[in-house]
């Protein structure tokens, strides 16, 4: 349910929606997303699948389609600036992607038939995957679906450039593969941020204050992982509160400190064992 690739051909289009589910902070399983889809290993995942298994998950697959490469472009920068990661249909209506974001004239897509999934293309490079040449006609199209929730989403994910390049670091593989679980974590310690939210605290500015507090403190105790070791999960999590913009209430810090130095123990416990002290 994270960033890696997909281990069969035929599994792209589960891959692709799932990826698009998780801009929207919605963690599924592409085997359950399959299955709601029909993907078969002889057929794949068509059009039809792709929207049956969104219309599960409360979402709607927005069809557009456009004839001149400009118009398609135009089309697919409305929808991601509107937060609606968009599906498109690429490599000759045989492989699906994910289009995240644009940023200076440049997409983030997610393509999970990639070692490394997440890669950025210019408008010309996405446009010589995503164009559809009808062998019958000829005729030239541009097809993609935007996934529009049905729901008022809680929180999105912005994904920067500069933040689709640093997930994609080898040194951050583990970040990559176990994105939900930070997640997933991060949501029981932080809120999303909202235009009332007034007396809250950044997740790097909480950590500027009391990182080193409870790296220390959970370090000692145990006895094995390093210091470097334990700011590198904390740093982890910082990187994916700033993606989803998640922050801390003031009333909530004591319980934040309680629940990062658990969750650093538990990890510590889990990789390096421990015997009962008591």
């Amino acid at each position: 349910m994270s960033f890696y690739p997909q281990p069969y051909k035929y599994q792209c289009g589960p891959f692709a929606l799932k990826y698009a589910l998780v801009m929207l902070g919605l963690f599924e399983n592409e085997r359950e997303i399959g299955k709601k889809a029909g993907s078969t290993w002889w057929y794949g995942t068509d059009e039809i699948g792709l929207a049956k298994a969104a219309r599960s998950y409360k979402c709607n697959m927005n069809y557009f389609r456009r004839e001149v490469p400009a118009e398609a472009i135009k089309a697919l920068n409305y929808n991601l600036k509107r937060g609606l990661p968009c599906v498109l249909s690429v490599d000759g209506w045989e492989h699906w992607f994910t289009v995240i974001n644009e940023q200076k004239g440049k997409y983030i897509v997610v393509d999970s038939a990639l070692d490394k999934v997440i890669v950025i293309y210019t408008a010309n490079q996405l446009l010589k995957r995503w164009k559809y040449i009808d062998d019958e006609s000829g005729e030239i199209s541009y097809d993609g679906y935007a996934l529009t929730p049905k729901f008022k989403v809680i929180t999105k994910a912005n994904f920067t450039l500069e933040k689709a390049r640093y997930v994609m670091r080898d040194r951050n593989k583990l970040l990559a593969e176990k994105w939900d679980t930070y997640f997933n974590d991060l949501i029981n310690i932080c809120r999303p941020r909202v235009p009332q939210s007034k007396r809250v605290v950044s997740f790097a500015e909480f950590l500027r204050r009391h990182e080193k507090l409870i790296v220390t403190e959970v370090a000692n105790w145990h006895g094995t992982p390093s210091y470097k070791e334990l700011d590198k999960i904390l740093k982890n999590l910082q990187f994916v509160a700033e993606v989803y913009d998640l922050v801390i209430y003031f009333e909530d810090q004591k319980k934040a400190l309680v629940d990062l130095a658990a969750i650093l123990m538990m990890y510590s416990c889990g990789k390096y064992g421990m015997e009962p002290i008591y």
